[in-house]
């Protein structure tokens, strides 16, 4: 539980950095850039850097889904501002929370995970999530005809969904296949190295320049974008890889404590259906969870 906490607490605090982008002028894309550095450095100094330098290695059996993961974080990222800009936050973040369905699919009948360990109340939980994660994201946004009629309008989100699906069904699957304790660390420090050359390289070819207060949102960005990835694996480990119970948890955890962050530090105000929705996310994590709650209180 505690990785999953942790988790959660390390991708509020992403989410902070993102809203402070607009604040502050931020370019986006060298500052994620520059936040993908900061991963590599900052797994690599918790990790150790001579354990780093001897465990990379192409022999990894990980190594090839490290490098396809790395091209659809920056691929994510870059759709995730599209989207943003055409069609709103609230829009872009509905779609990449949702796509918690891909990863709870694979994890239930493809990866069969944890399939018997589930009981109906767990099964209502996931559904409640999608249902919460609706309700305590929308926001009253009108678009014009010309948008509603535009290919990206709808392909957008669409892509954003399988993109976000295929990150966390991938960490499911190679976690689940090839780490072991000791090297979650080394996997995510080379997902975010190879995330960061696609990126620099696309840098580089259309001349986009880096400015300083691009940079320090890049590091207050990076530092705990790489914990969200390594918590995550450790999450998935200590839900003995069980993506269909840590997922919906995870993404009701981020929604509901960047709700209260934005609330707290950026004075947003709650409509009637956001609070619905944040009860109903309540109560998906208690019957996600339900096992452990009644295991907790009959001690």
């Amino acid at each position: 539980m505690i990785y999953l906490l942790l988790t959660i607490l390390a991708n509020v605090s992403i989410f902070m950095a993102f809203r402070s982008f607009s604040k502050y002028n931020i370019n986006t894309f060298p500052a994620i850039i520059t936040n993908y550095l900061v991963c590599v450095i900052t797994g690599s100094l918790y990790a150790g850097p001579q354990n780093v330098i001897s465990r990379v290695s192409t022999e990894q059996p990980w190594f090839n889904s490290a490098f396809l993961i790395g091209i659809v974080f920056v691929s994510t990222f870059y759709l995730m501002a599209k989207t943003t800009q055409l069609r709103g936050v609230a829009t872009a973040t509905v779609a990449s929370k949702m796509s918690l369905a891909i990863p709870v699919v694979f994890s239930l009948f493809i990866f069969k995970i944890g399939a018997n360990s589930l009981d109906l109340w767990n099964y209502l939980g996931i559904i409640l999530t999608f249902v919460a994660i609706i309700l305590v994201t929308k926001r009253q946004t009108t678009f014009s005809n010309d948008q509603v009629r535009s290919f990206k309008f709808f392909i957008l989100p669409f892509s954003i969904f399988l993109l976000g699906g295929l990150i966390d069904t991938s960490l499911n699957y190679v976690n689940h296949t090839w780490l072991a304790e000791d090297t979650s660390a080394i996997f995510t420090i080379v997902v975010f190295g190879f995330a960061f050359i696609i990126g620099f390289t696309i840098i580089l070819v259309k001349k986009i320049k880096f400015r300083t207060r691009d940079i320090l949102a890049g590091v207050a960005l990076g530092i705990p974008n790489f914990f969200s990835i390594y918590f995550q694996l450790k999450a998935l480990s200590a839900f003995d890889n069980n993506g269909a119970l840590l997922y919906p948890s995870l993404n009701i955890g981020i929604i509901i404590g960047s709700t209260l962050a934005a609330i707290l530090f950026f004075k947003e105000h709650l409509s009637k259906v956001n609070k619905v929705g944040i009860s109903i996310a309540i109560l998906a994590i208690l019957l996600l969870s339900h096992q452990a709650v009644i295991n907790f209180f009959s001690t």
